[in-house]
């Protein structure tokens, strides 16, 4: 017999991580008592290379079909980059699923041009190169400059993009270059949001891009995370927490 959770936190990754990124949230998740579902996508972490094509919208079955396993009617996500794209599309077509939203160092905006021409750039080396180079332009980039003096951190980081196999680097790339753009759906968002940036980002995802997701979600939340970049869960661990679990009591 299935035993059906109501709600559930949904912890979705950025690119090229895995769900061990969320690891100080998992917790004080626990510590407060609050269930929470934790995934690798296709090629990432634990999980196998997904053995066809790859979309922002293949992902987002995998997940649901998770969440349907899990027994769980509906989920707060708390997306980090790519986690917040399948989160858009979460709503797009599965809003019955979705009790609330945690927004993190993300944007609504599609792929431009020049973005989506270097994002194909970059298969081209992953597949003559292997990943070795992305990983050290991703910490390059993905880290603020309090995060880079912590020599730990960055061990933990550079271990958590290793297990991202080639395939699933490749296949989820050209995932993120076609991603659909979600602006027009910022204010149909109806349920509780939190919109957080990461106060040093500035190479990713910039807090004023960030911040235009909370100013489309009418009532939404925003927060910056000082000594951060584009991974605050990770990166300011106690700072984050504060924000989240204050949200997820709030909606719980």
């Amino acid at each position: 017999m299935k035993v059906h959770i109501p709600k559930s936190v949904l912890f979705l990754h950025a690119f090229p991580l895995n769900k061990e990124m969320f690891r100080h949230q998992f917790r004080a998740l626990e510590e407060e008592g609050i269930p929470y579902i934790a995934l690798d996508y296709p090629g990432f972490g634990e999980e196998p290379p997904y053995p066809g094509e790859v979309s922002v919208e293949t992902l987002t079955d995998y997940v649901v079909s998770k969440i349907n396993a899990f027994g769980v009617r509906k989920v707060i996500p708390v997306g980090d980059s790519m986690g917040g794209y399948i989160m858009f599309d979460l709503w797009r077509r599965y809003k019955d699923l979705v009790g609330g939203f945690v927004f993190v160092a993300t944007r609504a905006e599609g792929e431009t041009s020049e973005g989506k021409k270097a994002r194909y750039n970059l298969i081209g080396r992953v597949k003559e190169e292997g990943t070795a180079f992305l990983i050290d332009t991703m910490i390059e980039n993905q880290t603020s400059p309090k995060t880079k003096e912590d020599q730990d951190k960055i061990r933990q980081l550079r271990c958590m993009m290793e297990k991202a196999t080639p395939e699933g680097v490749v296949k989820t790339l050209r995932a993120l270059a076609e991603r659909k753009d979600s602006t027009d759906l910022l204010p149909s968002i109806s349920v509780p949001t939190l919109v957080v940036a990461g106060a040093d980002d500035d190479k990713v995802t910039p807090p004023e891009v960030v911040k235009k997701i909370a100013e489309g979600i009418k009532g939404s939340e925003y927060v910056e995370i000082e000594n951060s970049a584009h991974l605050p869960p990770f990166e300011n661990p106690e700072a984050f927490n504060d924000k989240l679990l204050s949200f997820l009591r709030s909606v719980f």
